[in-house]
């Protein structure tokens, strides 16, 4: 019989190792960092309570979530408003969902433009906003896509020379990659870029996912009806540099 070699043991101490990274030529230092690991990604409130404070004591300053953080109860009603001060994430009605956005700028360095008050400012202008679909926005600082907005219905991917904009993509059922679509100079130009898309699905009478409406429609009607073409640079995606597309 083969005996499975558990990862604690074959590790020896996970929380006492050494990780060598290789260092970032940017200059930028990236801070210490601890992700205790969860079993199935679940953790009891007094265990999450007794966690935070070691966290505390040890010095920690924040904490980056990879997803979403979802409390639990044991019966079916939840009581009315058990955290004032906070609202409550919606993931069943058709709106505009929270950015889901990597670590560049809390802890990781690797950022070719900076994304964290990006992400923020589309959450305070766009969050909540009704559609006829859900709609997902993914922003990753660099190419190395580790909030996967390639999946995402609106996806932005910073670079030395600005945002490229991806739009389409979803997980689920039916997975589908987004289409790269251009680069957005600067934050302005994809706050604008989002804002317009956002408006042509309010009212393009449409109740579908915006890959399948860019499918129905062709990628270059949607740009240019959206109005978002206008916005964009040329971009090579498989190349990483602008096009010398006009």
């Amino acid at each position: 019989m083969t005996k499975v070699i558990s990862p604690a043991s074959s590790y020896g101490n996970l929380n006492s190792m050494t990780v060598k990274k290789k260092p970032i030529t940017s200059g930028r230092v990236r801070p210490a960092t601890f992700a205790p690991y969860m079993p199935a990604g679940v953790i009891s409130i007094g265990d999450l309570e007794q966690l935070v404070e070691q966290m505390k004591e040890s010095g920690a300053e924040k904490v980056k979530f990879g997803g979403e953080m979802i409390f639990v109860w044991k019966g079916h009603e939840r009581p009315h408003d058990p955290a004032p001060g906070y609202q409550s994430n919606n993931f069943k009605a058709p709106l505009v969902r929270p950015v889901r956005l990597c670590s560049a700028e809390v802890f990781c360095q690797r950022f070719k433009q900076p994304v964290l008050e990006l992400a923020r400012t589309i959450d305070e202008r766009f969050r909540g906003t009704p559609l006829p679909v859900k709609l997902h926005i993914g922003i990753a600082g660099c190419p190395r896509s580790c909030s996967e907005p390639a999946v995402k219905d609106i996806g932005i991917i910073g670079h030395n020379q600005g945002y490229e904009i991806l739009l389409g993509g979803s997980a689920g059922l039916g997975p589908v990659l987004a289409q790269s679509v251009g680069l957005a100079k600067d934050q302005k130009t994809v706050l604008a870029v989002i804002e317009k898309i956002i408006a042509y699905m309010q009212y393009g009478g449409k109740k579908m996912r915006l890959g399948r409406l860019i499918a129905r429609i062709g990628k270059e009607r949607f740009l240019e009806e959206s109005g978002v073409a206008a916005l964009l640079q040329p971009w090579d995606a498989s190349t990483g540099e602008r096009s010398e597309q006009e």
